[in-house]
């Protein structure tokens, strides 16, 4: 996604005439992920959004109901549309190369980046990656996963409400940590049905199935249900200081550079939004590089590292935690504010609807690793 959605950016500006060069090891022909997003608007890709929703209905400790979203919409969009849509606008693009290959080895040279895939060797200018893993083991950090499995279901009875998806849905067994159902309604019988935990841990595939079938069973009313297709994820949830541009020809993109919103996962709206922000520097100065400063590092440590430092430690039920959020906060605040465009005075206010002992503790945690790291 990152790497495609790169190429497409390059595409819309006055480098498009630049010679580029795609590795990847997957062939991108097939539905295997689907991205779920908000915004404001229109974007990019509004032609091949699959489907897009005003309102969400939220299920959690004190409030069952529908959320307005003022003014935002919930999209989703499906893998093999987006891949299909950059085939489709790269084709024009007049010196781009791409190559189904193995990247092995990344490496920065004084001559440019230096890239071996399936033992041919390439040099560029600049190098983009998106394959470099996080560690996710230092204990200095936070590092939970957020996993999920979902079906794609064609139910016996009309029991969706295709304009009303379920945004979050807490009424399952939370296991001790963070569990939630999501469902994302196509017409009155067909809808995606997802389980999505934030733990450290993956769960067996049996687990994932079971808990499936107990929410279709205990809160649709599908009768009989066929599962046509089915998807599973991972994402990392860390606070891992990630560098985007370890070094002078090589810069990380995507999850490689710290793009995913490590307190809840989301990465397609971040990497976009980061990916425009490099091209549109690139063209005016020739560096690939984003401005980043004290306040965007702020929302880092309060935002990510002290939810993570909650969630992680057990501190406070996270169905009570997104409860409270979403339901005394306006759902756009909410939602501006996880997109990092809030003001410093309007932080705080949201922070001051969360319970407060856990995240002072959680605070005090955060601070108290960063100076044992310094």
């Amino acid at each position: 996604m990152a790497g495609l959605s790169l190429a497409y950016y390059l595409s819309q500006s006055p480098l498009r005439d630049r010679k580029v060069l795609m590795l990847d090891r997957e062939s991108k022909n097939r539905n295997d992920r689907t991205w779920c997003f908000w915004e404001k608007g229109e974007g990019p890709y509004e032609s091949i959004l699959y489907r897009t929703w005003d309102t969400v209905e939220f299920y959690g400790t004190t409030f069952s109901g529908p959320l307005d979203m003022g003014g935002y919409r919930y999209k989703m969009l499906r893998g093999i549309d987006f891949y299909q849509f950059m085939q489709e606008k790269l084709a024009a693009l007049p010196n781009l190369t791409i190559r189904q290959a193995t990247i092995d080895r990344i490496k920065d040279t004084p001559q440019g980046g230096f890239v071996i895939a399936d033992d041919v060797p390439y040099i560029a200018d600049y190098v983009f990656d998106s394959t470099y893993r996080l560690r996710l083991d230092d204990l200095r950090n936070h590092n939970l996963l957020q996993h999920f499995k979902g079906w794609f279901i064609q139910a016996e009875k009309p029991c969706f409400d295709p304009q009303l998806p379920r945004m979050m849905d807490f009424r399952v067994d939370q296991g001790g940590d963070c569990r939630f159902l999501y469902v994302l309604p196509f017409d009155e019988r067909t809808a995606l049905v997802e389980y999505t935990i934030f733990n450290e841990t993956l769960l067996t595939e049996a687990d994932y199935e079971r808990s499936l079938r107990q929410y279709i069973d205990q809160f649709l009313d599908t009768g009989p249900y066929q599962i046509q297709e089915t998807e599973f994820g991972v994402i990392p949830m860390s606070d891992e200081a990630t560098t985007e541009r370890p070094s002078e020809h090589v810069i990380r993109i995507g999850t490689a550079g710290g793009y995913t919103k490590a307190s809840t996962g989301y990465t397609f709206q971040r990497t976009q939004r980061y990916l425009r922000e490099l091209v549109n520097n690139l063209v005016r100065t020739g560096q690939p590089v984003r401005a980043t400063g004290w306040f965007q590092s702020k929302f880092k440590l309060y935002q990510d590292s002290v939810l993570l430092n909650v969630l992680q430690n057990r501190r406070h039920s996270a169905a009570d935690i997104f409860t409270r959020l979403y339901t005394r906060n306006k759902p756009a605040q909410i939602f501006r504010f996880l997109d990092e465009d809030t003001t410093l005075p309007e932080d705080l206010r949201i922070m001051s609807t969360v319970p407060l002992a856990p995240f002072t503790l959680a605070a005090f945690d955060v601070l108290r690793k960063r100076l044992l790291t310094a």
